[in-house]
């Protein structure tokens, strides 16, 4: 038996016991509570969306899993905080489609939108949807669009953050329309609900899910949807291509991460019971509720899609000159 054949023997050995350790700790996955980390605040489309899936798999897995909210700079501290986790299973992060937008708009990003997580699975298309103040004089978005152009640069849309879905789906809208709007920044969609509520804003693009009550109390009205044709879940209301805007269309969509690295049997599980929980009847009326169209992608697709809409949303930081505050 020559040296060489012994050293390669040890490896084959290494790697078997590498594979059976992997595969050990696959089958007895998860052991500890699971954390998802939502970048956002509290009461957005993927806080809301990470919750319900926390606690369906709370039960599917007999082990706690929980939502923790890190919001800030853009959803991209949360976000970090995930990337530098252990690829273990036990922290996920829960992101919306602007996530794929942060590395370029923050060139010295410590993190890699793509390659710094592994996909699990794209959970929905969710439906932004534009609303004003029911104290603005408008019920159309022909009638926004005149009253920004006789008032130039005196009305202003709010948005959860620089970088943020609301703000590109405005600044189309301004871009579309032909239209000057200032953009008021805040740290999350509940925050910029105070002052458009009181008027003070007068535009904001967001979930249903985050506007809804307010739309149903009628102190926001709800002129039309963002997508490129009408919701299934909102037969009755218009896009804004409909309203006069060409070519204007664009949803959002969330999805759930793990560190880079994250073992392919936890990945498998991980999205095994995330695509069981998502098709489930009563999941998919609660989130159709709020707006959203489950969609369960495999982490080959949403690795896909987060690839494409990573190039699309680029081209549009430098199209439309949107800069982090």
């Amino acid at each position: 038996m020559t040296k060489k054949w012994i050293q390669k023997l040890a490896l084959g050995v290494v790697s078997l016991l590498s594979l059976a350790a992997t595969n050990l700790h696959a089958q007895s996955w998860p052991v500890k509570p699971i954390k998802i980390i939502v970048p956002y605040t509290v009461g957005g489309a993927s806080d809301i969306t990470a919750r319900l899936l926390a606690e369906r798999m709370s039960v599917k897995f007999g082990q706690s899993v929980t939502v923790e909210n890190r919001a800030g700079a853009s959803g991209t501290i949360g976000t970090d905080a995930v990337a530098k986790a252990a690829p273990d299973g036990y922290t996920l992060v829960f992101v919306a489609s602007s996530h794929v937008v942060n590395k370029a708009l923050f060139p010295a990003l410590t993190y890699d939108p793509i390659k710094s997580f592994t996909p699990i699975s794209q959970t929905a298309n969710v439906q932004l949807v534009m609303v004003v103040p029911a104290t603005l004089p408008v019920n159309s978005v022909a009638e926004f669009i005149a009253l920004a152009k006789a008032k130039p640069g005196s009305l202003s849309y709010a948005s959860s953050g620089s970088g943020s879905n609301p703000q590109f789906f405005a600044e189309m809208l301004k871009q579309g329309a032909g239209i000057d709007l200032l953009h008021v920044p805040y740290k999350g969609s509940t925050a910029a609900h105070t002052d458009l509520l009181a008027g003070r804003t007068q535009l904001m693009f967001d979930a249903l899910a985050s506007v809804a009550p307010h739309v149903k109390s009628g102190r926001l009205k709800l002129l039309a949807v963002a997508g490129p044709t009408r919701s299934v879940l909102l037969p009755d209301v218009p896009t804004v291509m409909e309203g006069g805007v060409a070519g204007f269309g664009a949803t959002s969509w969330g999805a759930l991460l793990a560190p880079a690295g994250t073992h392919k049997p936890v990945i498998d599980r991980l999205h095994q019971e995330t695509v069981a929980i998502l098709n489930s009847a009563d999941v998919k009326e609660r989130l159709g509720a709020l707006g959203a169209e489950v969609v369960a992608s495999t982490p080959e697709q949403l690795g896909d899609l987060m690839q494409r809409e990573e190039v699309r949303y680029s081209k549009m930081v430098r199209e439309l000159r949107i800069t982090p505050d």
